[in-house]
């Protein structure tokens, strides 16, 4: 149990800069943010002061293992601790363990787990690891993402074995190879209603930390790392009132920094709407940078494999909305000034995973298509059928558009005219005007001409996405950059530990979860649930890691 005391000297601290105030409801994965850009500045702005500034502490708490942050990695990193008995002290900002992407997002990657093994799922360890490797092109920590990969399957047998949450198999969508290589979290796998989400997910690993004396402070934030002689030695934070908790270990995991526009804009050059938990604003990865650690050199973000996004819409997103869903069809996708940026079809295919790294190079894009196509979709056709029933290079929409037809297309393309993020032109040359991109009537000549031969010598886009834009009026769907989670953060050995410039581990400090830049590659890795892997497993690990350092 951890313990109190009031009145205990400070040494010295390392400060956080430019972090934002604390949030509520809004962080649920989800909902829509209504701050504007501008006035995320503004509040950046406002507590930059409050947050470099040392504080005088209220109390006093003393653990083994702080851990900063209640999502999926911080929540698996008390279990870990706990377990080896430990005391611990976790922090989180939100109001409980429900509201971070590890207790909402559909279901982490796995490899040989029980439900796997029952189901004649042959998948192994090492074909999981080389695969993530050669995806990532062996530029994240090889010995981390192989510990991690290897304790997945277990991690998703705890979760129903020891914590009572549901667990199930979700199909191959993206073409891994086999029947499964995700689990999700209903308890009937044909009814996405009985999806544990929140609290029912996460709320029993927090009771079984609590059992073994764990506490949490709910509604507080993680500030400033308390270094002693070069280690860190625990962490002050603010809540109810300014609390230090005095720790032989602290592991941040404050879930990234999708919370955070001026970083994303920073790190991604564009604008990016957050879709996922954005209480995170990147405190945890500023708080390790200050005290000497490293940044890693993947940056990206898990993107939206739903739809498209656009601020000024009513909703981030609409995954019944043809204006939001026409924006990952693999229909006609040009930048700002008119011409073509991508092969769509690796947008349509692979939309979390290169549609993420593809939408930050088209920065704001859009989506070009003619009243045919939407007299098309109108008819009753799902978008698969309609783009030509392509199971090897459409795999993804015969998995998840099949026989899935929208409702009321037309209805909603025009009021996404009506809110400004759509435009409508009886000519190419006046919707060119409309989205001031003069170089999209020669793109669509272009364009047009490869859908009458059946083959884009400028993409190589499979013949299946060809659809023509000749048939007016012609509509632009206007579309940001969204995500889930942020990638990238601090570069941390292989047992997790913050290096320092030199690669040197800080004594006392562990990075997990979307703060860690080591095991998540940029672009986002192709296989499903890989973001919940890394946090999750991640957080065992540093619990783990942890406490054989606190032994030794």
């Amino acid at each position: 149990m951890a313990t109190l005391k009031n009145g205990l000297s400070r040494r010295s601290f390392l400060t956080l800069g430019g972090v934002a105030a604390l949030g509520g409801a809004a962080a649920l994965a989800g909902c829509a943010p209504q701050a504007s850009s501008s006035a995320n500045a503004d509040a950046k702005g406002a507590t930059d002061d409050a947050a470099s500034a040392m504080q005088t502490a209220d109390q006093t708490k003393e653990c083994d293992i702080a851990i900063v942050g209640a999502g999926g990695a911080g929540m698996w990193a008390a279990v870990e601790a706990v377990r080896a008995g430990k005391s611990v002290v976790v922090i989180e900002k939100g109001g409980n363990v429900g509201v971070a992407n590890g207790s909402l997002a559909g279901g982490p990657f796995m490899v040989g787990s029980k439900l796997q093994q029952e189901a004649g799922v042959e998948f192994t360890v090492e074909e999981a690891f080389n695969h993530i490797m050669e995806y990532a092109h062996w530029s994240t920590n090889a010995a981390a993402v192989k510990a991690a990969v290897a304790i997945s399957g277990e991690t998703v047998d705890q979760f129903t074995d020891d914590f009572g949450v549901p667990t199930g198999l979700r199909p191959d969508n993206y073409g891994a190879g086999h029947a499964s290589v995700r689990a999700n979290f209903q308890s009937d796998p044909k009814d996405s209603k009985t999806q544990a989400k929140g609290e029912d997910r996460m709320k029993p690993l927090q009771e079984f930390v609590e059992s073994k004396g764990g506490e949490f402070l709910f509604n507080t934030a993680g500030k400033r790392l308390i270094m002693e002689d070069g280690a860190c030695t625990g962490v002050q934070c603010e809540g109810d009132g300014v609390t230090d908790v005095k720790a032989k270990a602290v592991i941040v995991a404050t879930g990234g920094f999708l919370g955070n526009v001026d970083m994303m804009r920073e790190k991604f050059g564009t604008f990016v709407n957050p879709l996922g938990n954005v209480l995170s604003v990147g405190e945890g990865i500023d708080m390790v940078q200050a005290a000497g650690g490293q940044l890693s050199t993947q940056w990206g973000i898990a993107g939206n494999e739903f739809t498209g996004s656009n601020q000024k819409a009513d909703g981030l997103y609409d995954r019944k909305s043809a204006a939001f869903t026409i924006g990952i069809y693999g229909t006609l996708l040009v930048n700002n000034q008119g011409r073509r940026f991508s092969n769509e079809g690796k947008f349509a295919n692979l939309p979390l995973a290169l549609g993420g790294a593809i939408s930050l190079v088209g920065g704001k894009y859009y989506a070009v298509v003619d009243q045919a196509y939407v007299d098309g979709l109108n008819s009753g056709k799902d978008a698969w059928t309609l783009c030509g029933a392509d199971e090897v290079n459409w795999r993804t929409g015969m998995m998840t558009l099949k026989d899935k037809p929208l409702e009321n297309v037309q209805g909603s393309i025009d009021d996404a005219v009506s809110a400004g993020w759509a435009f409508k032109a009886d000519t190419i040359e006046a919707l060119a005007q409309a989205i001031d991109a003069p170089e999209l009537v020669e793109t669509l000549d272009e364009y047009n001409g490869y859908c009458a031969d059946g083959n884009d010598e400028q993409f190589y886009k499979p013949a299946c996405f060809l659809q023509p834009v000749t048939t007016g009026p012609f509509y632009a769907f206007q579309y940001e950059p969204s995500a889930w989670v942020t990638i990238g953060g601090i570069r941390t050995n292989d047992r997790l530990q913050a290096i320092d410039g030199e690669g040197v581990a800080i004594p006392g400090l562990y990075v997990a979860g979307a703060d860690n830049g080591t095991l998540m590659s940029a672009p986002y890795c192709d296989y499903e649930g890989y973001s919940l892997m890394c946090a999750y497993c991640g957080g065992r690990l540093a619990g783990q890691y942890a406490v054989e350092t606190i032994d030794a």
